[in-house]
């Protein structure tokens, strides 16, 4: 995910790697994911569009301080001897809330995965994170595919742009209001 809850001020850029056991078999026990992002919003509400487990295209919007909702729709890659995309194109459909602030983030959320006209599955994840001004750490638990198990996945990312920093927990006090009336010197 590496998707801190403050939606985006401006354009920024996300490069980083997700590491994650393979779920595939083959020759290699783990997997190391490319990713790479971009968002662009105003501080309320932010679009974004990512590529790593296929090109994904989504929408994040501020509630309140550390409270945001995220939703996207992938279109991921046709991968492997099984892919069959002669019956329509697979889409997963992800929605979920992402809680936190002070550079600490927990996201909860639901992916609902298929092919339009055809069968549809629900896989969940839930991931937690820690961000700062232009970095993002993640560890995130995904699970739901038919009995196969939950996924773990280490994630960092770096940002670039600017994405917002990390809030502080406690924000600074506004300085006093001067009174009303003329100050004799």
């Amino acid at each position: 995910m590496l998707r801190p809850p403050e939606p985006a001020r401006g354009a920024g850029f996300s490069l980083g790697a997700t590491l994650m056991p393979n779920p595939f078999g083959g020759q290699s026990p783990v997997l190391l994911l490319p990713y790479l992002a971009y968002a662009e919003g105003d501080g309320t509400l932010e679009y974004n569009l990512s590529l790593q487990w296929g090109l994904r295209g989504g929408v994040k919007v501020g509630l309140a301080p550390g409270v945001a909702l995220d939703a996207g729709l992938t279109l991921p890659p046709a991968l492997g001897e099984g892919a069959d995309w002669s019956r329509g194109v697979p889409v997963v459909l992800d929605g979920g809330v992402i809680l936190g602030g002070g550079g600490s983030y927990l996201s909860p959320r639901l992916h609902l995965l298929g092919v339009p006209g055809e069968g549809w599955g629900l896989a969940y994840q839930l991931s937690a994170g820690v961000y700062g001004g232009e970095w993002v750490g993640e560890v995130g638990l995904l699970g739901g595919f038919g009995g196969s198990g939950v996924l773990l996945s280490l994630s960092a990312a770096w940002r670039l742009g600017t994405a917002p920093e990390a809030p502080l927990a406690f924000p600074a006090p506004a300085p006093p209001t001067p009174p009303p009336w003329p100050q004799r010197g």
